[in-house]
C-alpha cells in the first residue's frame, strides 16, 4: 500500500533538512516572538514530543506555519499557546512571584485566582493551573488570541485598583471603544499583566461581549 503523502502548505516546497530549523526560527521571529523565546519554541517543536506532528507536517517550518494558522487575521492554531506555556515554565524556573487576584463574575460569587507575575489575565484563563483559573476560563473569552483584534476579553478594574493598574495604551483604547458596555475602568484581559504590586487586585467580568469577528453581540 503506498505511503500517505505528508501535509505541506500549498505552493511551498519543503526546505532542505539542513535549513529547516533555521527557516522555522526566522518564521517564528517574524510572528513577533523575541529571539530567545522563538528559539525555545523551535527547541520544543524539534523534541520527541512533536516528532510525529513534524513528520506529518513535512518538517519544522511546515509545522510552525500550521500552528501559526491565519496569523494575519489573529487566528492562531496553537503557536501562541505553545509560546505562553514556555514563557510560564521559564517564569516559574526564574522564581517569578505568585500574584493572587479576585474575579467577580456576571453571575455568582467572586473567586480567587493565583498566577505568576508576568502573566496576563488571558494567560491565567488559558494556562493557569488552579480552580480559579478554570472558572476564569469559562467566563473570559479572547476571540483573537490576544493580539488586540477584538474586545471580548474586556474586564472592569475595581475602583480601588485603577490607579495601580494604570491606563490602557492608545491601541487598547481604540479596541475598547468597540467593547460591550465599555466603562472608564475597562481594560483588555490580554493586556492586563500581573505584577507583585497588584497582589489582591479585583476585576469584574462584564455581562456580555461584542465579538467583532461575527458581528453578533452575545451574553455570557
Amino acid at each position: 500500500m503506498p505511503s500517505r503523502p505528508k501535509w505541506r502548505p500549498a505552493g511551498l516546497p519543503p526546505p532542505p533538512p539542513e535549513k529547516d530549523r533555521e527557516l522555522a526560527l526566522a518564521f517564528v521571529e517574524e510572528r513577533g516572538y523575541e529571539p530567545s523565546l522563538a528559539s525555545a519554541i523551535i527547541d520544543s517543536l524539534t523534541s520527541p514530543d512533536w516528532a510525529a506532528a513534524a513528520a506529518s507536517a513535512g518538517g519544522i517550518l511546515a509545522l510552525a506555519r500550521r500552528l501559526a494558522g491565519r496569523w494575519e487575521m489573529g487566528q492562531d492554531e496553537g503557536l501562541h499557546d505553545l509560546a505562553k506555556s514556555i514563557q510560564i515554565e521559564q517564569a516559574a524556573k526564574a522564581g517569578k512571584q505568585p500574584v493572587t487576584f479576585s474575579v467577580v463574575p456576571p453571575r455568582g460569587s467572586a473567586f480567587e485566582c493565583c498566577a505568576l507575575e508576568g502573566m496576563s489575565l488571558k494567560d491565567v484563563a488559558e494556562h493557569g493551573d488552579d480552580e480559579g483559573a478554570r472558572l476564569l476560563s469559562e467566563i473570559l473569552e479572547c476571540a483573537c488570541s490576544g493580539v488586540m483584534a477584538c474586545s471580548t476579553c474586556q474586564v472592569y478594574v475595581d475602583s480601588e485598583w485603577t490607579n495601580a493598574v494604570g491606563p490602557p495604551t492608545e491601541e487598547e483604547e481604540d479596541m475598547l471603544d468597540l467593547a460591550f458596555d465599555r466603562r472608564d475602568a475597562s481594560r483588555l484581559g490580554c493586556q492586563l499583566v500581573l505584577r507583585p504590586d497588584l497582589n489582591g487586585l479585583r476585576v469584574i467580568i462584564p455581562g456580555g461581549a461584542n465579538n467583532m469577528f461575527d458581528f453578533i453581540p452575545f451574553d455570557k
